[in-house]
């Protein structure tokens, strides 16, 4: 029996630094975010459309409340209410800006400029996890050797490596080994390597690369393939060949609408999406999953609960929440904050917020084990780390806006479009 749990969350990807020039472009609205009243919502151009910062810097708070284990505040974020957590809503926006990024530049003739820019930045990325998961286990040594606490190394599953150190520093530093709360940068790069693929897929069929993504995701799931792990058995937890479908969703769903098409808005897939989302509430909140069974006898792809290979109920339930999102002016209206508001500044900055929202979370963590689980002192600590976060958003944008403007071709502006059903 699959039985849904309160599982906890991993770190969620972060969407490619040169994307943010396209928020600006009519075409760059999130899989066809709505807006209300167009004569009074419809914004001036060269203005910012801050729903995908907003949105994404929510789900980097979540994470970080996620991470910090023990504190009451970790009980009222998204994976408490449903099968699916942040990780799946921010690797579906991922696929979006790429597509805002990548996709509509690509003219059948530059494939090669692109596919130079999207390994670059899979190299980024690849520095970036090296940063945190390094910076993690100095984190926890500090805090050991202060303390005179041992067992902090044997935490997040670090002892694996520490205690072979050569074979462990190659383990880790080929991906073959990943710490907790350190693990979904990889999935990220190996889909940004994916890229050009998907690019050139879907200019010519977007159909085909849907087929062939689910394909690949209904065969890793059945038969449990993906990179090996090289000091414990298994594969990595997030499978880049399973969660490449939730990013290949959002890249297409993006494309569709960059060709002026709509999605959204459809009265009977709302209600089936809204009920759907209301059930996996109940299931989760009323502890169901530890007393029934949602397999049906089908096969485990579909029907199982496992994050690592994206399993049906867990895909279907972010595919919900983002078409009840898209068909609610209300909704999306309400994410659609000034420019210089805490939560559009912080989601302007993903990976240098995600890199810095993960070593906080590791301090915070072992800050608790040494001190003690006090829960003023865990809220304490929850309310310092945003502090910081906040801080260094604001100052990464006070560094961006010195640097001298890059004109960069081919980026229209204009308003915000109204792309979307009935």
């Amino acid at each position: 029996m699959h039985s849904f749990s309160r599982e906890r969350i991993g770190p969620l990807c972060v969407l490619p630094r040169d994307t943010e020039i396209h928020f600006r472009s009519a075409a760059a609205i999130v899989l066809a975010l709505p807006v209300q009243g167009r004569s009074k919502m419809t914004m001036p151009a060269k203005a910012r459309d801050t729903r995908l910062d907003v949105l994404r810097a929510i789900a980097l708070l979540m994470i970080f409340v996620d991470h910090v284990p023990g504190q009451p505040l970790e009980n009222w974020t998204l994976r408490n209410f449903g099968f699916s957590d942040a990780s799946e809503i921010f690797v579906l926006i991922s696929g979006i800006a790429v597509a805002l990024a990548y996709g509509r530049k690509y003219d059948m003739t530059n494939l090669t400029d692109l596919t130079r820019k999207a390994w670059r930045r899979a190299g980024t990325l690849f520095g970036a996890h090296l940063f945190a998961t390094f910076a993690t286990i100095a984190v926890f040594g500090v805090f050991a050797l202060a303390a005179t606490r041992p067992f902090l190394m044997r935490q997040i599953d670090m002892w694996p490596a520490l205690s072979d150190p050569a074979r462990g520093v190659f383990a880790l530093v080929t991906l073959g080994h990943q710490i907790g709360y350190n693990n979904i940068l990889p999935m990220y790069m190996v889909l940004m390597l994916m890229v050009p693929a998907i690019i050139w897929a879907e200019r010519r069929s977007p159909v085909l690369l849907l087929a062939v993504s689910i394909a690949l995701w209904a065969i890793a799931g059945t038969w449990r393939i993906g990179p090996p792990r090289m000091l414990e058995p298994g594969i990595w937890f997030f499978n880049p060949l399973s969660w490449q479908l939730i990013f290949v969703i959002g890249y297409v769903g993006m494309r569709h609408v960059s060709r002026g098409r709509k999605l959204g808005g459809n009265p009977v897939l709302f209600a089936v999406a809204l009920a759907y989302l209301v059930f996996a509430c109940v299931w989760i909140v009323d502890g169901l999953g530890a007393r029934n069974d949602l397999t049906f006898g089908l096969p485990y792809v579909l029907t199982g609960s496992d994050k690592t290979f994206l399993t049906g109920w867990r895909l279907l339930h972010v595919l919900a929440m983002t078409y009840v999102f898209i068909s609610l002016p209300a909704v999306s209206n309400l994410v659609r904050l000034p420019l210089a508001n805490p939560l559009s500044v912080i989601g302007r900055h993903g990976l240098s917020i995600f890199v810095a929202g993960t070593l906080l979370s590791v301090a915070a963590q072992a800050a608790m084990m040494v001190a003690g689980n006090n829960v003023l002192f865990s809220l304490a600590l929850i309310a310092a780390g945003v502090q910081v976060q906040i801080a260094l958003a604001y100052v990464l944008d006070w560094r961006d806006a010195r640097k001298p403007a890059v004109k960069r071709p081919g980026t229209p502006v204009g308003p915000s479009t109204v792309l979307i059903s009935g």
